[in-house]
């Protein structure tokens, strides 16, 4: 097992890094049954009325035990966002880190008010293979037996996850998320009417956290 966290998280940039540990640490303990996974899934009734805020923590962070579909996630997150986080975020770890903070706010939002989703954590990977996309959208990928544009990679990504008997609603809200991110982060803040205004800046004390320069 040692082996296996090593060779996921060893060249990770930081926040890809520390995402893979703790969904093989939480993976590891759920297959160990030391915890189980119905502590760690979405409840809002639980949240609220009995005060287990970890909840909103680990729904993004569990992607079940160790099987297809969770080796899958590890290897998008290691081949996708990681790349996300080392080219389109290099040397802003604050900016990268602060896109999946509102991207899961948002995704908790809609979750309470339309959706009724146990794990939310395949929809944050589609919100950064969204973006991803998005910032390399002439790139083609081979992705298991056919060739995609990159700009499609999250579509794809949902369509294998429903082959795979996944939630295609989680994905769909991943997708909407990070379309919202990508607009108003990379679109609209050159539009004219907009006068560089950023709705999603960075906070100057998650920049000091994270030692990054403005």
């Amino acid at each position: 097992m040692n082996a296996l966290i090593n060779s996921l998280v060893g060249r990770q940039p930081p926040v890809t890094r520390c995402f893979i540990f703790c969904s093989v640490a939480l993976a590891s303990l759920c297959s160990l049954e030391i915890i189980s996974q119905y502590s760690l899934y979405l409840n809002w009734h639980l949240i609220i009325s009995e005060g287990e805020v970890w909840r909103l923590l680990t729904s993004f962070l569990f992607f079940g035990n160790f099987s297809i579909p969770f080796f899958w996630n590890m290897y998008v997150l290691v081949f996708y966002c990681s790349s996300l986080e080392e080219m389109a975020f290099r040397g802003r770890t604050a900016d990268f880190l602060y896109m999946l903070i509102v991207g899961a706010a948002m995704l908790l939002a809609i979750s309470f008010c339309f959706a009724n989703s146990f794990f939310i954590s395949g929809a944050v990977i589609d919100l950064m293979t969204y973006v991803w996309g998005r910032r390399n959208s002439n790139t083609r990928l081979h992705l298991v037996f056919f060739t995609v544009r990159a700009v499609y990679l999250p579509w794809a990504l949902a369509t294998i996850s429903w082959l795979m008997k996944g939630e295609i609603q989680d994905h769909l809200m991943g997708i909407a998320v990070g379309h919202i991110y990508y607009f108003f982060e990379d679109v609209y803040p050159l539009m004219p009417t907009s006068k560089g205004f950023r709705l999603f800046r960075t906070p100057r004390i998650l920049c000091l956290l994270c030692n990054q320069r403005d």
